[in-house]
């Protein structure tokens, strides 16, 4: 199944037939989703394509190469990388389909000792009670309503919520 990330980063996922333009949950965009053909590669395509901090996707003529991009979304200028080819599998940075063994257990470790520490915060946080304050602060310029206890503007005569008429200072 063909697959893209939107600008504001969700993974989507095209089906194999019917529209190559998909509507991201997140935020509404309208994403189009190039489908490669069998054998086709886009190394000789004459274009190098690279992404902006933003998250669109950019490219550029490789026949006269500039040395920066402008990108149309955020305006930023981006250079223009060297080379357009997809890295090397053994590149940290290079995408994956499936992480290895190693990597899993790392997350398995990880996601373990994370959602122990949030079960143990949760129990303790039902557990403490919420102190309460023994004495109210007054705060230079908040007037409170004597009826229903709410903030009311410094400028009301009357509070918007119960229509108790405030005094003024």
């Amino acid at each position: 199944m063909p697959r893209a990330t939107c600008r504001c980063g969700q993974l989507l996922i095209a089906p194999d037939e019917g529209s190559a333009r998909v509507i991201c949950p997140r935020c509404g965009a309208r994403v189009r989703i190039r489908r490669k053909r069998p054998g086709s590669t886009d190394e000789g395509d004459g274009y190098i394509r690279f992404s902006c901090p933003c998250g669109r996707r950019l490219k550029v003529s490789a026949v006269d190469r500039p040395a920066f991009g402008k990108c149309p979304d955020c305006g930023r200028v981006v250079p223009v990388p060297e080379r357009s080819t997809p890295l090397p599998p053994s590149h940290p940075e290079s995408p994956t389909e499936e992480l290895c063994d190693a990597d899993l257990a790392l997350l398995d470790r990880w996601a373990s000792g994370h959602l122990a520490r949030a079960d143990a915060s949760e129990e303790a946080a039902e557990t403490e009670a919420i102190p309460t304050p023994t004495r109210t602060r007054s705060e230079v310029g908040l007037r409170v309503c004597p009826g229903c206890g709410r903030p009311v503007h410094l400028g009301a005569s009357t509070c918007r919520e119960c229509g108790t008429p405030v005094p003024r200072r």
